[in-house]
């Protein structure tokens, strides 16, 4: 206690006005977050955390996996024979303090959040696509954990998510036009900002990493990319990074040809269009759904002329 915990923007010399959850994730508003922390306590923030597979591994198969650290009461009385400070469940609560994560963590939590709570374990490779002789180093069954995420607050941290590259959001620069993409940026320092103070050079030689985490579409995503910047400072540098892979992902997957015709079930189809949208005061917001349509087994005669042409 004592201590003074101000939001990013300060340095900017302003400030967020009001901030309601969606708000504080696409302007990524610290105090929101500190405040949230306070409320829910360490215990309920790691089990959470956990849940979603922070401070454990994912199980890729790619050796010298590292498990990564998310901090709670238990875990520093076992490491550190050390009580647990309230100031500290304020630092987690923007994912500083004693987190620690890897990108592929992340990827596999943004990516189930985006699921509806659903979490796969990653892969290089699939174990199907392997040549004959080679041998899966992991189990070769798909491992699928599942987290209930109530549909409401669902539709709205993916919205918010996707508000984050929007001109309205902390990484505007990485916009897609007519592309579903949604992200989170993030920084994180690699040492304290005391530590920072008390070296020589210590700001310019410790500068934060950049973070973004990006899907696409916003909700049941198709791909999941992460870019982490080392030293890059801001998240939105990430997220520029981040939307290049989903720009070429996108762009080739619409180049395929089409294989509806050729469907005895239904066929899937996306889609994104601008409506007025009552929770935000009728304001028109960029909104994304998926169909599944039936495919007439007769088939339709090809046009030997322009509709309305004889």
């Amino acid at each position: 206690y004592g201590r003074y915990f101000k939001c990013w923007v300060t340095a900017e010399h302003r400030t967020h006005g009001p901030v309601e959850i969606r708000k504080a994730i696409y302007q990524s508003c610290d105090v929101f977050f500190y405040t949230l922390a306070e409320k829910l306590g360490i215990d309920r923030i790691a089990k959470y955390a956990s849940l979603l597979g922070l401070g454990q591994k994912t199980g890729i198969d790619l050796p010298q996996e590292v498990t990564g650290v998310m901090p709670s009461e238990q875990w520093k009385i076992r490491n550190f024979k050390q009580k647990w400070y309230a100031g500290e469940t304020i630092s987690v609560g923007i994912g500083q303090g004693a987190v620690a994560t890897t990108p592929i963590q992340l990827a596999r939590a943004i990516g189930g959040i985006a699921s509806g709570g659903v979490l796969h374990r990653p892969r290089v490779a699939f174990p199907q696509e392997l040549p004959p002789n080679v041998v899966p180093a992991v189990n070769p069954n798909d491992e699928v954990v599942k987290i209930p995420i109530d549909p409401e607050n669902w539709q709205l941290i993916t919205d918010a998510m996707a508000d984050v590259v929007s001109p309205i959001g902390t990484a505007n620069s990485a916009h897609l036009q007519g592309i579903d993409f949604a992200g989170k940026t993030g920084s994180a320092q690699t040492i304290s900002n005391v530590a920072k103070a008390r070296l020589v050079n210590g700001k310019a030689n410790f500068k934060d990493n950049g973070w973004f985490v990006g899907v696409e579409p916003r909700r049941n995503p198709e791909i999941v990319v992460t870019a982490l910047l080392e030293e890059g400072e801001h998240g939105y540098l990430a997220a520029r990074v981040a939307s290049q892979v989903i720009k070429a992902y996108v762009e080739k997957q619409r180049r395929l040809p089409s294989k509806m015709a050729g469907q005895k079930s239904p066929v899937e189809i996306g889609a994104v269009w601008n409506a007025p949208d009552e929770k935000n005061d009728g304001k028109e917001t960029l909104h994304a759904g998926r169909f599944a349509l039936d495919v007439p087994r007769k088939r339709v005669p090809l046009a030997t002329a322009a509709p309305g042409i004889n």
